[in-house]
């Protein structure tokens, strides 16, 4: 499955970053078509982070390219960072503002003009009943209310793709159901998402297809189906798989 215009919506191409002496991701290729929720998973200090932060633009890579609907990031980054969405782990919320402000600061920032500003302001605000709380002072949101406004913001300028990393830390669990609702419906409508998390049951909920990154290398990739088949455990999870595949073992 491809855009319209016969790109995948995230192409990453032997994509590298290296720190000192450390190579701390080796030459990854992936693709999120349109449509596709790709869960990339793995032990701490597998390159997640990094990876997201390359996508992002936060890190330079050493190597490789990322593309975003075929656009080059680093040849044109502010066109490519136009499509993007993206949802950080910690939340990044101005404090000293209400969240009604905040979203009406990010749709600035991405040029989102009048009168759709506030439609979409109000709207996103009702996916969360974020409403009642809309015109406190961040400094005093919950941690989980946080999270929500951090995600309502990456949504704001209609992006074709989000980059979310941790998307649930945070929230209780009928605002975890809502967030796997809401990204699938994203998903639904055309967009692509590249989730990485460390909450396995979610990702088998929500995610089309699993990459495996293991010391910055992808070690497998595929949907449920096809992972159980190549580690030869017809009945496993995610979670299991996990562990097979990264020779990891519990603690």
């Amino acid at each position: 499955m491809r855009a319209p215009d016969g790109h995948p919506l995230l192409r990453l191409d032997r994509l590298s970053k290296r720190f000192g002496d450390r190579l701390a991701v080796e030459a990854l290729t992936l693709e999120v078509a349109p449509g596709e929720i790709y869960g990339l998973i793995g032990p701490n200090g597998s390159g997640k982070t990094t990876t997201v932060k390359m996508i992002t633009g936060l890190y330079r890579p050493t190597a490789g390219q990322v593309l975003i609907a075929g656009i080059d990031l680093r040849a044109e980054p502010e066109r490519a960072k136009g499509l993007l969405g993206y949802i950080p782990d910690e939340p990044f919320v101005y404090e000293k503002m209400t969240g009604r402000e905040f979203l009406g600061l990010v749709a600035a920032l991405y040029r989102v003009a009048e009168p759709e500003r506030t439609r979409r302001i109000e709207e996103l605000l009702d996916l969360y009943h974020l409403g009642p709380d809309a015109d406190a002072y961040v400094e005093n949101y919950s941690r989980g209310n946080r999270q929500k406004l951090a995600i309502l913001a990456s949504l704001l300028h209609a992006p074709r793709l989000l980059v979310v990393d941790e998307p649930i830390v945070g929230l209780d669990p009928e605002s975890a159901i809502k967030t796997r609702d809401l990204l699938r419906r994203f998903a639904e409508r055309g967009g692509s998402a590249l989730l990485c998390t460390h909450t396995l049951p979610f990702a088998e909920q929500v995610c089309h297809r699993i990459g495996l990154l293991n010391e910055g290398r992808l070690v497998e990739e595929g949907d449920l189906a096809a992972l159980r088949r190549r580690a030869g455990l017809p009945d496993a999870s995610l979670e299991a798989l996990y562990l097979h595949f990264t020779k990891a073992r519990p603690s």
